[in-house]
């Protein structure tokens, strides 16, 4: 059972893969084909025999449940296999800004989408941009890596439609420059789902940037 400090969500996982064959489908390639280079990527990319074996058993090898945990080493491998699968090796892994989308930021996107309308659901219904922000988007950042994790979650509101969400990842094995892109796309995507307008998120405070690592992380977030 992997501890609060490196848990990652089953069904984060599930939806990177989900995501590589919905690109796919959108834009005409073989998803088969891709899924087999991003398999070969993560393995490569894997830095140990024991984590290739249990990226081959737990990830590819099989359907990856949605309710279980896995390291959290195993979503920055696959966020950048799928970005070399998809875009070639050398392709930007990460954004700082919803303005400059790239694989990673859309990967997340895709997700909140996903789980807007399916396991996170109850999270999603009713709710209005800066009470999710505020009151709900913790409870599944909960649910993905964990009550220590959670506990480092913050919103403070700065006006209309205007809020810093701050996520102290220091010290944390999931920060990396990649998660924080998944976190610009994620928000950007829930508040699409939620019926906001004009949103920009943008992320120049990285606490895994290789110049910040003794700050938290800040998203700046705005929408009408």
């Amino acid at each position: 059972m992997a501890t609060d400090k490196d848990q990652q969500l089953g069904d984060f996982i599930k939806g990177r893969l989900l995501f590589v064959e919905a690109t796919c489908k959108e834009n005409g390639l073989d998803a088969a084909k891709v899924l087999d280079t991003v398999k070969a990527e993560a393995l490569r990319l894997a830095g140990s025999p024991e984590r290739a074996s249990f990226l081959e058993e737990r990830v590819f090898g099989g359907v990856v449940l949605s309710s279980a945990h896995l390291p959290g080493w195993v979503d920055g491998v696959c966020l950048e296999a799928i970005t070399i699968a998809l875009k070639g090796a050398g392709s930007p892994l990460y954004t700082t800004s919803s303005k400059r989308p790239c694989v990673t930021f859309d990967a997340g996107r895709f997700n909140a989408h996903r789980q807007a309308d399916t396991v996170f659901k109850v999270y999603f219904s009713g709710k209005k941009p800066e009470d999710w922000l505020k009151h709900t988007f913790v409870n599944i950042y909960r649910q993905c890596y964990g009550d220590e994790v959670a506990s480092r979650y913050s919103v403070e509101e700065m006006g209309p439609g205007h809020v810093h969400v701050t996520v102290d990842n220091r010290g944390l094995g999931k920060a990396s420059r990649m998660d924080c892109s998944t976190g610009v796309g994620y928000l950007y995507g829930a508040l699409e789902k939620l019926g906001a307008k004009d949103i920009v998120v943008n992320h120049d405070q990285c606490g895994a940037a290789g110049t910040a690592k003794d700050i938290p992380c800040l998203f700046d977030v705005t929408w009408k």
